[in-house]
């Protein structure tokens, strides 16, 4: 199948996901935009060729929607929508593979908008850019926030690591601590994990009791975002080589697999 949408009616699109790059699999992460849209009345989309066989959108999980209007006109964001919403096999498969189909309805709030739909909310390597920069720039967290490049990935994009503890003066005390190491968004498509890695730093950076504590108590080394390439081409699961990293960690090909090797050297450390 090739990536596309294909005008099924005046009103209703099937759409097909590209698979992650340099394989034939992988299919479930989408984020898409929708332009020249009418106003009240009801469009459909079907997405015809996902591979899992189960999915949470049939015990109420809906799509994402996010309107440019209604972030001008009323500040919402990102929220779940979406009528008929069910996820089932369909008849496009074929020996290799089984195909599933995720459809909804939706009714666009406005007309001469641009709205995008998405499986999980976004969180693009230019936000985790962003976010390190305004981190690195703060005069209070940067004292005990250091940001550094821990490699570059299989496309030269930078593969940041954090280092977060209290500065001590007494080398002995800075090294009785004991690391504490996280990674964040091996899987491309688990957008959440960005999030949830972001709340963590919030918390840790932060000026709580609780905050102060742990940096004063442990060693953070942090590496917020382990596949950069395929957040930036959209994959689900893998990297550019085409295979998914949290099952490399055993490897010895630095040059193919370089933010797993340089992470495991970090925790050998």
């Amino acid at each position: 199948m090739q990536r596309g949408a294909d005008n099924r009616g005046t009103y209703e699109y099937n759409l097909i996901l590209r698979t992650d790059l340099y394989t034939a699999k992988h299919t479930q992460w989408y984020y898409f935009q929708v332009q020249n849209m009418q106003e009240e009345v009801e469009y459909r989309f079907t997405i015809i060729n996902l591979m899992k066989p189960t999915s949470l959108y049939n015990m109420g999980m809906k799509p994402l929607m996010y309107s440019t209007k209604d972030a001008e006109l009323c500040q919402v964001g990102w929220r779940r929508v979406g009528n008929q919403i069910k996820y089932y096999r369909n008849n496009y498969g074929n020996d290799k593979h089984q195909y599933y189909s995720l459809t909804w309805t939706f009714e666009f709030p406005h007309v001469a908008d641009t709205c995008y739909f998405a499986h999980c909310y976004p969180y693009t390597y230019s936000d985790l850019q962003d976010y390190l920069m305004d981190v690195a720039n703060d005069p209070a967290k940067s004292k005990f926030c250091k940001v550094r490049v821990l490699c570059r990935s299989l496309a030269g994009n930078m593969v940041y690591v954090l280092t977060v503890t209290s500065p001590s003066e007494c080398p002995e005390v800075a090294a009785a601590k004991k690391a504490v190491i996280l990674t964040a968004r091996v899987h491309p498509g688990e957008t959440n994990s960005s999030w949830m890695m972001k709340g963590f730093l919030d918390c840790l950076l932060g000026n709580s009791v609780d905050a102060k504590l742990l940096r004063d108590t442990f060693l953070f080394k942090i590496v917020p975002m382990l596949n950069p390439d395929g957040v930036i081409v959209g994959n689900y699961r893998c990297s550019l080589s085409g295979q998914d990293l949290n099952r490399k960690y055993r490897s010895f090909l630095k040059e193919t697999y370089p933010p797993v090797w340089y992470t495991r050297k970090l925790i050998k450390r």
